[in-house]
């Protein structure tokens, strides 16, 4: 009964409880698709229902809209953009992660980082790649052969680098992963 009054007092204050999910702001995705460009937007809900949940025990919790960046400045635009609208972001990779991370309880964007695949740098001196986040373990490895490096994390072929990176990352903290993303 307490928590109804509490609950109701928060509706009448115009706050949200922490699980009420938000509209997007009136003419959001169209700013999105000027951004990104209208092929890499999509509110269909077939999509948004497959960016919505990982192979973890969670039940799918679909973003209202996916968007594909290509490129790192796109992602700093949608991001800005997403940020000055308070609307949530979700990074998505390959949806392999065991942890829930995709689903996006609160709505908003789904980041599919999937088309960002380019390996940009490779230093075979020290051991260092440098990658976009959408480079799986098995076009790495493609990329490696011959060189007399492999990169052998993870049993399946098609999981991504980068999710492996943002599982170890977690711990870490969000401003340490958008400074390294240059956000």
């Amino acid at each position: 009964m307490a928590l109804r009054r509490v609950l109701a007092l928060g509706t009448a204050l115009g706050r949200r409880s922490c699980c009420s999910k938000p509209s997007l702001p009136a003419d959001f995705v169209e700013a999105l698709r000027a951004v990104a460009g209208a092929p890499n937007v999509s509110t269909a809900t077939a999509v948004r229902e497959q960016h919505g949940h990982d192979e973890s025990m969670h039940p799918c919790a679909p973003p209202d809209v996916v968007v594909w960046p290509q490129a790192v400045g796109q992602v700093q635009e949608l991001a800005a953009l997403c940020h000055r609208c308070r609307v949530p972001m979700v990074p998505f990779g390959t949806g392999t992660g065991l942890e829930g991370g995709v689903n996006a309880v609160q709505g908003g964007v789904c980041f599919d980082l999937s088309r960002m695949d380019a390996i940009a740098d490779l230093s075979l001196e020290d051991f260092s790649v440098t990658v976009e986040p959408g480079v799986t373990r098995k076009a790495l490895n493609k990329h490696l052969r011959g060189t007399g490096l492999w990169f052998p994390v993870g049993t399946v072929g098609m999981r991504g680098v980068m999710g492996l990176g943002m599982t170890a990352l977690e711990g870490l903290g969000r401003r340490t992963l958008l400074r390294s993303c240059g956000l």
